[in-house]
């Protein structure tokens, strides 16, 4: 999970090195951004330590996700390059120094969660801890510039709010000028407004879901919603999707409308936000009700007049799937139609190995908890995955009440899932078929089923076809 985390800003960092140092290379190219072997070259002379990383995401993510990362190193030059031209050589330092210290706490974080001496527990800690400090003085200066900034527009406003009360009845005569020529007067024709959506520069439609819990009041939580084009007025089917941990909502949707294009042509696709970039699961860093938001969502969704009211799916990746398997446990809408859990079974926490169990106000998973019948599943697991093991058990860095996160074993998961859903047959030793590198397990006609990725660790999904994911998908 800690490589899937750190991708883009250590990478992106060194790409951004990469640009102090060879400024004449960068703007040889058209887009002024370097070219792979210039990269690789400066990684390999000046950061081996760099191209160490990257040649374990290539292990990890394969070629698809190697060349994801250089590409986000790219779009990173371009930022970079922007910030030096517009606020000088200082504000790119800064960005460049942040850009350090979150990579380098990143990296504390994952060697706390794996150092098992109480001494070097406690040496990591005050690095940690000098290194937050450091942020925090660094985002109260900024944050003291933005004051000032404000406090000037503030007074600019003030000025135009006095000037325009000043001309406020000349203003009226001009406007009703425009709108009704020759100082007719004219009723209103009592034609309703029509929404409005804020529209991104991508296409997409944002919203927002406000929430109070304890870490926030009246939180705006936010989602974008794409919607293909559609040759005629039929209503079309919702796949949400979830972003696993240290994730967010624009850089999955990003992903997901490149690698699967035909489904984003078939279906309205969208994206929520985690709160802390997490979902709420036993001891995530938001402590946020995840399901009340999703469920939130859909009952909005549900209202409009392009969207199928019984056909929402729901698709999440690691701590995202998570989710997607909580919401499965516990939710009472009837609307959803399947439920797609990546890189991760059921845990130890939502199946006790006797029952179901809900999450509960304080994330007790006290309460027993029966799914609604009639539910399809797709689980989706890797072999060869270290941060949630196939075999099940332990998690070596998830951490968890009392330790690391336990976890059904993922073929055991989804025969769990098949019982409750009404099978009665055993549990399947071998694969109903096999699809390359995935042996798929199938109960209940298809709609219980278990794709077993051979090979893959936590970038199990790599290995999905969209002709797969679309046949799970089917009407």
């Amino acid at each position: 999970m800690m490589i899937m985390k750190i991708h883009s800003n250590f990478l992106l960092l060194s790409s951004a090195v990469i640009f102090l140092g060879f400024h004449q290379l960068v703007l040889a190219d058209e887009e002024g951004r370097p070219g792979t072997e210039d990269v690789l070259g400066f990684l390999n002379d000046e950061m081996p330590e760099s191209l160490r990383f990257l040649e374990r995401v290539r292990e990890e993510d394969g070629d698809e996700g190697y060349e994801e990362v250089l590409e986000e190193a790219r779009d990173l030059l371009a930022e970079f390059l922007e910030i030096r031209q517009e606020k000088g050589e200082k504000a790119a330092e800064r960005f460049l120094d942040f850009e350090r210290s979150r990579i380098r706490l990143q990296a504390l974080l994952e060697e706390w969660h794996e150092a098992d001496e109480e001494d070097e527990k406690r040496e990591l800690r005050n690095q940690i801890a000098e290194i937050v400090g450091k942020q925090i003085d660094r985002e109260m200066e900024e944050g003291q510039q933005e004051l000032d900034k404000l406090k000037e527009e503030v007074r600019e406003i003030e000025e135009e709010l006095a000037e325009l009360e000043e001309r406020r009845s000349e203003i009226i005569e001009a406007e009703l000028e425009e709108i009704l020529p020759g100082g007719r007067d004219r009723e209103d024709e009592g034609e309703n407004p029509k929404e409005e959506r804020v529209r991104g520069n991508d296409g997409s439609d944002r919203f927002v879901i406000k929430q109070t819990w304890l870490q926030e009041k009246n939180y705006a939580r936010p989602y974008w919603v794409n919607v293909p084009e559609r040759e005629d007025e039929e209503a079309l089917p919702v796949i949400i999707f979830l972003h696993g941990n240290g994730g967010n909502a624009k850089g999955l949707e990003k992903m997901v409308l490149n690698r699967y294009r035909n489904l984003a042509r078939r279906f309205i696709t969208v994206f929520p936000e985690g709160y802390k970039e997490s979902w709420n699961i036993v001891s995530e860093r938001s402590k946020a009700d995840d399901r009340a938001f999703i469920e939130s969502i859909i009952r909005e969704l549900s209202k409009r007049d392009d969207v199928k009211k019984n056909g929402f799916s729901i698709m999440g990746i690691s701590n995202g799937a998570a989710l997607v398997n909580q919401i499965a446990i516990e939710t009472r809408l009837p609307n959803i139609k399947n439920y797609i859990s990546a890189v991760s079974p059921l845990n130890g926490f939502q199946h006790d190995g006797k029952n179901f169990k809900s999450r509960g106000e304080e994330n007790n998973y006290e309460v027993i908890a029966k799914p609604l019948s009639g539910v399809r599943l797709l689980n989706i697991s890797g072999t060869d995955d270290s941060l949630v093991p196939y075999r099940g058990g332990p998690s070596k860095a998830i951490p968890a009440k009392g330790g690391k996160l336990p976890f059904v074993d993922a073929e055991e998961s989804i025969f769990l899932w098949a019982k409750t859903m009404g099978y009665q047959g055993k549990k399947l030793g071998n694969a109903s078929k096999v699809d390359g590198e995935i042996e798929v397990f199938s109960y209940l006609d298809g709609d219980i089923v278990h794709f077993k990725v051979n090979e893959h660790g936590h970038n199990a999904t790599q290995a999905l076809r969209e002709e797969l994911l679309l046949e799970f998908l089917r009407d």
